[in-house]
């Protein structure tokens, strides 16, 4: 608990400057220095001991959601208490209304980025609360507190302060994964996304063997069985159902193409946001999803895992993932993969490229890894460089950015063409637009049973 001067006793102070100016004119004034004095310390002694039974009996509590979605509007809400001993006090000055301030320490990204409320319990009110409204722009675990309640006493002498309450963490999730409603932000993607979604389960000619059954006039002929064929005298057909329990790994670029602005976050955070998304689809459908983020390492790794349950684990390992700035190398991943992948999966990399040479050795790493799984490669656009080619140039300066910027795009588009013609599925797409089409994509992919 810590003491200091009130606004009151500051009042006197400033008062006390001024007669210590005037004792030169009159100098009688100096004999009412010392009864002044003496007052003020009795006054203070009293204030000193009022806070203190004040603080003693004030409590405070801090509500706090647990989840909040990126740059989201959250609620924190703080009751402070007065304990039993001072709802029927024994003196009447304790039944004397209580004013103080409490102060709560925000994360640094947090808005607002200082939290002050002022409150006043009267000596029959035992319970206050007050709310404030915050937005947290950056995913992660982000902390609140410690907290700090000051006092003032009955004269207003003196103020005490304490630390009442430890440290509270949120976690900041991708929006769009927090609030599904933010997916129907484009509804004619939304319709198609979901009718393909419905028809997967029920079209589509399927690898996994489900059941014998005779053969009839319009059957494949190229799938009758012959050994069941010659050992029951007639034709036996195979029939095949859509596989499921089929493994999906998503690979999210953490390098530092990733923390171009998009917009909307970072690209960074638009693909975090559209591979949660795409795991609780795979999930649903029935697949295996695992996740994993690199740059020039390894960051995390979750192996493909089944059910909706596995959602919380694959959330957990990306959901508070950042860029390090590093270069981006794509070896160290696949070789990952092919050491602990050894089953046939479809691998879905979000990521971009820029250049010749990041492409030639991401195409090396990639040529191996394409002979056992299925590669679906999104390549998210930097929106800065759209901005700067649809501005006309002002000066030299600006025709040299903008000189820079075509010859970016059309070193990242032959990136991409190289990897094309590499039999990989590319996905070439605006960050803040890349769930739904990445979806249809998968689930395009899906159907055709590759």
């Amino acid at each position: 608990m810590k003491f200091r001067p009130g606004k009151n006793l500051i009042r006197i102070l400033a008062g006390g400057l001024f007669l210590s100016a005037a004792s030169f004119v009159l100098p009688q004034i100096v004999w009412f220095w010392p009864p002044v004095l003496l007052g003020l310390l009795i006054v203070g002694i009293r204030d000193a001991y009022y806070i203190r039974q004040y603080l003693n009996n004030l409590s405070v509590s801090r509500t706090l959601p647990s989840l909040a979605g990126r740059d989201q509007d959250f609620r924190i809400s703080w009751t402070i208490v007065r304990s039993s001993e001072t709802e029927q006090p024994a003196k009447p000055s304790m039944a004397r209304m209580i004013q103080g301030l409490i102060r709560d320490c925000v994360p640094d990204a947090a808005m607002p980025a200082l939290s002050t409320q002022s409150f006043e319990l009267s000596g029959e009110q035992r319970r206050f609360q007050v709310d404030e409204i915050f937005r947290i722009p950056v995913r992660g675990v982000h902390v609140f507190g410690p907290m700090w309640m000051r006092v003032s006493g009955p004269m207003g002498l003196l103020e005490g302060q304490k630390k009442t309450l430890s440290s509270e963490s949120i976690r900041v999730f991708p929006e769009t994964y927090y609030s599904a409603d933010r997916l129907a932000q484009d509804a004619d993607a939304q319709v198609v996304l979901l009718d393909k979604a419905s028809r997967i389960r029920q079209h589509g000619t399927g690898t996994e063997f489900e059941s014998l059954n005779e053969f009839r006039e319009g059957d494949d002929p190229r799938k009758i069985d012959w050994r069941t064929t010659a050992r029951v005298g007639h034709l036996v057909v195979r029939k095949y159902e859509i596989e499921r329990h089929r493994d999906v790994m998503l690979l999210v670029d953490c390098g530092r193409l990733m923390g171009a602005d998009a917009g909307r976050g970072s690209k960074l955070d638009c693909a975090v946001d559209s591979a949660l998304m795409l795991a609780r689809v795979a999930l649903r459908g029935g697949d295996r999803c695992g996740i994993s983020l690199f740059d020039d390492q390894v960051l995390g790794y979750l192996p493909p895992q089944a059910g909706m349950s596995s959602m919380q684990a694959i959330s957990e390992c990306v959901f508070a993932a950042q860029t390090r700035w590093r270069e981006t190398d794509f070896s160290r991943i696949f070789a990952r993969l092919q050491q602990r992948q050894q089953k046939r999966a479809m691998i879905i990399v979000l990521s971009d490229l820029i250049d010749a040479e990041t492409t030639q050795r991401f195409r090396a790493s990639l040529a191996t890894l394409a002979r056992r799984h299925v590669i679906l490669f999104a390549a998210l656009q930097t929106p800065l460089m759209d901005q700067m080619i649809s501005q006309p140039p002002e000066g030299t300066a600006d025709s040299t950015r903008l000189a820079l910027a075509f010859q970016l795009l059309r070193e990242r588009e032959r990136a991409l063409h190289a990897v094309r013609r590499s039999g990989i599925e590319v996905l070439d797409v605006v960050p803040d637009r890349l769930t739904v089409p990445l979806i249809n994509h998968f689930l395009e992919l899906r159907r055709q049973a590759l």
